[in-house]
């Protein structure tokens, strides 16, 4: 009877020694190669050559590449046919990623986006002097510009005092009716959007995609008050526009026109404009002075 306890402890001892060991193996054991959880791979599009800024964006420039999930740049293209040759707003090396944001900023700021010799300038627009809000980073603009001026003319004791000193120096007056006459004048062309504080170009296309059982798309409502375009120019157009919009509050001096990017690459030439005043609308357009009408007294009955 004992011998056979003898035996059955030390069997069990046996097997607990072997289930250590059989613990301590498995826990030891490096997997082999290859058995592990494969990586996955997500397509991104990478340059195939240098794009500057500026440059259209074009399916022959890019290839599809498979990278990690956490090596993904911005918002991914998966297809070049998803491109469709917009303006990169940065410059793209080849062999980097086109994430989606290289058409419409983002992930740089203004100061990547210039080009030497480029200074970015800022104005104020509300929603028809901003074109409804529509306007996009890449986009490019003209701006007119909008303003009251006083007419001057010279004093009578000036023009007298010039007869006899033709060296004395011109004296004006405004003249009474014409304190505030109105001229407009295109003023900057072709100028390169950097950046735009709000926009409702996404905003339309979601608004114009009848979601599923929608009969008709609901209308576009404006929930923007005003906007800040900001855009790559030169010290001299700085200074304009701070002449222009010389109060921070004041909306309307400024309209921001929206062109076709590639009249430039193209060789559209620049349209020259007149500008515009009350006395150029009546000259070359055509509109008519109003005639003074002059009250003859009532009139007399025919004779039966």
């Amino acid at each position: 009877m004992k011998r056979s306890n003898r035996l059955v402890i030390l069997v069990g001892v046996l097997l607990a020694v072997l289930a250590f060991v059989g613990v301590f193996i498995v826990l030891n054991q490096q997997p082999p190669e290859g058995d592990g959880e494969d990586e996955v791979l997500i397509d991104v599009l990478v340059a195939t050559e240098d794009i500057d800024v500026d440059e259209p964006i074009t399916p022959d420039k890019v290839e599809i590449d498979e990278v990690a999930a956490d090596a993904v740049v911005g918002t991914r293209f998966s297809d070049p046919s998803q491109l469709i040759g917009e303006p990169a707003v940065f410059a793209i090396a080849a062999g980097a990623q086109v994430p989606r944001e290289a058409l419409g900023g983002g992930l740089v700021g203004p100061e990547q986006q210039l080009q030497p010799g480029e200074k970015a300038i800022a104005f104020q627009v509300d929603r028809v002097t901003g074109l409804d809000f529509l306007i996009t980073p890449g986009d490019h603009i003209d701006v007119v510009i909008s303003q009251n001026v006083n007419v001057l003319q010279q004093t009578a004791d000036s023009v007298a005092e010039q007869a006899d000193n033709p060296d004395a120096p011109p004296r004006f007056e405004t003249i009474p009716g014409l304190e505030a006459a109105r001229t407009v004048k295109t003023i900057l062309t072709d100028k390169r959007v950097l950046y735009v504080s709000d926009t409702r170009r996404t905003t339309l296309v979601a608004e114009a995609t009848p979601s599923p059982g929608q009969q008709e798309p609901a209308p576009a409502t404006a929930q923007i008050e005003n906007v800040i375009i900001v855009f790559a120019g030169s010290d001299q157009d700085a200074e304009v526009i701070k002449f222009a919009q010389n109060d921070l509050g004041e909306i309307g001096s400024l309209t921001a026109i929206l062109r076709r990017a590639a009249d430039a690459d193209e060789g559209v030439p620049e349209e020259e404009t007149t500008g515009i005043t009350i006395d150029i609308l009546f000259e070359l357009y055509g509109i008519p002075v109003p005639d003074i009408i002059v009250d003859l007294g009532p009139e007399e009955s025919p004779a039966p």
